[in-house]
């Protein structure tokens, strides 16, 4: 399984995470008044230091028209839709050639906002699907709690098929368990992967060691 480590916001952060061989590293826009939100200057910069690592810009509030423009001239082809956008958001960065994470926001009974467009984001081109733990109309992401295991099941059965994406309350233990059971293709962290506010190296390697499968370690006897 692969990691992905939300907000970076300093080039020695996206050092770390290239060299610690995370997969993705979201960038945050139009997240106005979020501390990890970057004006487009320092998106660009950021997306430029990216080698190894895939940069994905994550969204709430920025108009898709606008989203484009920033990204078209960059190398950010992964967009991350993490507010509460229609399935015509969805097709307008479909028809513009990125690929399209939509996250679902899933309440602590598992009650989901976008249920009802869970078909329309299929048929408008969505990717892949991303599993937050919903902290409220004022933290709709990043809100540090996992999602109760029922709740957890019963959405990797509805969403059966897709490519599926978890974030919420992650620990390198729980990643370590879930990445064992298979079906979830990438983990995305934000609290876990920080000390004192930055990305921590050590905390990104235990993250990466931790989303290997067990068969990755050849064991020395």
């Amino acid at each position: 399984m692969e990691t992905k480590i939300c907000g970076a916001r300093l080039p020695e952060e996206i050092d770390i995470l290239e060299q610690e061989a995370v997969r993705y590293c979201g960038l945050w826009t139009g997240i106005e008044g979020h501390p990890n939100d970057l004006d487009d200057l320092r998106f660009t910069t950021l997306a430029a230091r990216c080698r190894n690592l895939t940069p994905v810009a994550v969204c709430v509030r920025k108009p898709v028209q606008q989203v484009i423009a920033l990204l078209t001239p960059t190398r950010v082809r992964m967009v991350q839709l993490h507010g509460f956008n229609t399935p015509r958001d969805v097709a307008m960065l479909k028809d513009a050639g990125f690929t399209v994470i939509k996250t679902l926001h899933l309440g602590e009974d598992g009650a989901c906002p976008e249920a009802r467009w869970i078909s329309a984001y299929d048929k408008a081109g969505c990717d892949i699907y991303l599993m937050d733990r919903f902290g409220g109309a004022d933290q709709i992401g990043s809100c540090g709690k996992a999602l109760p295991e029922p709740v957890l099941r019963d959405w990797r059965h509805r969403l059966a098929g897709r490519r599926l994406w978890l974030a919420g309350g992650l620990t390198p233990d729980r990643i370590a368990l879930l990445s064992e059971e298979g079906g979830i293709e990438a983990f995305d962290i934000d609290s876990a992967a920080r000390h004192g506010g930055h990305i921590c190296r050590k905390a990104a390697r235990m993250l990466v060691t931790a989303a290997r499968p067990a068969e990755s370690y050849r064991h020395i006897a």
